[in-house]
């Protein structure tokens, strides 16, 4: 069961940041509403993702206790791989819960963003779906090496 679920939340992790992508196009055609949706729906979905994990992980044990049973676990490598993962993923994460509250926020209020706050909008999107993509790669090699080598 746990293979499963990894296997799932590790799929979700590397389509999100191409969806991100997918997002994108449509703010460039005009179609704010739907970006927004988008985004919006992601993040829950992520999020989701995350509590699911993060539960599986106490119920287990602790933080080690899923990845314990890889030949590779205490190896410096590994430590170094997984210590890189998940700090990129927490800092990736609250920059985008960040930007998807603020940015809920402010184009509720007018549909549009006023001032600076587009340009640091598009700064901080593009560093989420940079992060996205980080977290996604090192997911993948965390899991390589946690459940196939």
């Amino acid at each position: 069961m746990i293979f499963v679920l990894n296997t799932v939340i590790l799929f979700l992790t590397l389509i999100s940041p191409f969806v991100e992508v997918y997002a994108v196009k449509f703010v460039k055609n005009g179609e704010l509403a739907k970006h927004a949706k988008i985004q919006k729906t992601l993040f829950l979905v992520c999020m989701t993702a995350l509590v699911v994990l993060e539960m599986q992980i106490r119920v287990a044990g602790g933080s080690g206790s899923i990845v314990k049973h890889s030949e590779y676990y205490g190896t410096p490598i590994f430590k170094g791989i997984l210590i890189a993962h998940i700090i990129g993923a927490v800092l990736t994460y609250l920059i985008w819960a960040i930007l998807v509250l603020i940015s809920s926020f402010k184009f509720r209020k007018k549909h549009r963003f006023e001032g600076n706050f587009g340009k640091t909008h598009k700064k901080l999107g593009m560093i989420t779906i940079i992060g996205l993509f980080y977290t996604a790669i090192t997911a993948l090699i965390v899991y390589l090496l946690t459940f196939i080598l």
